[in-house]
């Protein structure tokens, strides 16, 4: 086989095998940003379930997720990823009667999802605490 051949051949796999890992690391990305959505609104709303419809990249670069609340495709939603953040944080629209209605906070109040985060570790930080007994205390030592 002739040497021009073989460099296709080595160029064409080397093609093919970046495009898998792109694809691969796209579908990644994607499904991470789903579960900080689902956070999202679990945490901000009074949700059953939430489904996912599609998702789409728009001319200026920004990967839009839309789907619905509570198998009810009435109450729909999209949440939007801009080209300049890394993650999803909350930039979300959806019906505002579904809105007003399921709001858990006060005066619409939403949190996002580092701020969601941050409380969940604060949280599970005090449990941690709570639970653990010190190596000096009184009611860890018996005679």
């Amino acid at each position: 086989m002739k040497t021009r051949y073989k460099f296709l051949i080595a160029i064409g796999i080397m093609v093919v095998g970046i495009a898998g890992l792109n694809r691969y690391s796209y579908n990644n990305y994607t499904n991470k940003q789903k579960e900080r959505i689902e956070l999202f609104f679990n945490y901000n709303y009074n949700i059953d379930s939430l489904t996912f419809t599609k998702t789409k990249k728009n001319p200026m670069g920004t990967l839009v997720f839309y789907g619905y609340f509570n198998d009810d495709k009435e109450n729909d939603f999209s949440a939007d990823i801009m080209p300049y953040q890394k993650e999803f944080e909350g930039n979300i629209a959806i019906n505002g009667a579904f809105d007003n209605e399921n709001a858990k906070f006060e005066n619409g109040k939403t949190y996002s999802v580092s701020e969601i985060e941050k409380i969940q570790r604060k949280e599970r930080r005090k449990n941690s605490e709570e639970n653990s007994s010190s190596w000096f205390s009184d009611s860890a030592y018996t005679e």
